[in-house]
């Protein structure tokens, strides 16, 4: 076991026992995280995916990793939704698979112009429609988070 994931793993371990709060990491993409158990302790994972081939099936894997580690919650976020077709093949994709897709971020302009002026998309354009599905599946993450206490 490599000792990186083995400290991860026991500060999430630590992070759920003793907090009553949500606690949310972003981790680096891949399989990894799962793959080795570091987030065993977690009882919610968010997979983010795209609306390509390769990002889906990676999307799938995590699922199941994540469902082997007994890890009670695993949703699916889409990235960078561009069109009806994109939607579409997420939605049947995720069907298929048995993976609960939580939201569709769209693909946005504002949030690249956001980045490129170093600010906060809410900040920099609060009513674009990445900002604002950003906006509800955050009050969706806190019914979720509430439901559990």
């Amino acid at each position: 076991m490599c000792g990186a994931h083995a400290a991860v793993r026991t500060l999430v371990g630590e992070l759920v026992e003793q907090n009553s709060h949500p606690t949310m990491i972003d981790m680096e993409a891949g399989l990894e995280h799962l793959s080795r158990g570091t987030l065993r302790h977690a009882d919610c994972v968010l997979l983010v995916i795209e609306p390509y081939f390769k990002s889906m099936e990676t999307g799938a894997r995590m699922t199941a990793l994540a469902r082997e580690l007994g890890i009670a919650h695993v949703y699916a976020l889409a990235n960078k939704v561009r069109s009806r077709s994109d939607s579409e093949a997420l939605q049947e994709f995720c069907r298929k698979r048995d993976m609960s897709l939580l939201a569709e971020i769209p693909y946005d302009e504002a949030l690249l112009a956001a980045e490129r002026a170093g600010r906060a998309p809410l900040d920099f354009q609060a009513d674009s429609p990445a900002v604002a599905e950003l906006q509800r599946l955050a009050g969706e993450l806190d019914s979720l988070g509430g439901a559990k206490r």
